[in-house]
């Protein structure tokens, strides 16, 4: 099986976040996924880097993220990996729940709780482990029928 995959790390900065989004759009975008299946991929990753660099380092500078993309003839994984807190097991058990708010009340919307529900939500599969210390988030995309990844989608040099 052929997998071409990139390796991309970032320190654990906001301000670095935007160069992962741009970069997840620019490869997703070689795989020709659609506009918003590329747009909304985007998202899922740019919130887990978020999320891991706000609660697995705590919002601490210093700390190195690693995202790896690998693309296969079938689908696109893309790991999330860190080296800081384990996230909670609750937060993982609760399937595809939303964050509780009253929708009459927008006052009431919450900022916070959506990542993991939009992630499962728009990938195929969002899986969690811990291994040696690493923390690692994954998120798979299987190709649809409109966006088969054959001929030229194999042109990212594997790493």
């Amino acid at each position: 099986m052929h997998v071409s995959s990139i390796t991309l790390s970032i320190e654990s900065e906001f301000k670095n976040v935007v160069l992962i989004g741009k970069a997840i759009n620019s490869l997703c975008s070689l795989a020709d996924f659609s506009a918003i299946d590329t747009y909304q991929m985007e998202l899922c990753v740019v919130e887990a880097v978020n999320n891991a660099i706000e609660h697995a380092y705590d919002g601490q500078q210093g700390h190195v993220l690693e995202i790896r993309f690998l693309l296969y003839h079938n689908k696109i994984t893309i790991d999330v990996c860190d080296t800081g807190k384990v996230m909670h097991q609750q937060l993982l058990l609760r399937e595809n729940a939303l964050p509780t708010f009253d929708a009459q009340d927008l006052h009431s919307l919450p900022e916070g709780g959506w990542g993991l529900a939009i992630m499962r939500q728009v990938m195929d599969e969002v899986t969690y482990h811990t291994c040696n210390g690493k923390n690692v988030l994954t998120l798979t995309k299987r190709f649809t029928s409109d966006n088969s990844a054959t001929g030229d989608h194999h042109a990212l040099s594997a790493s």
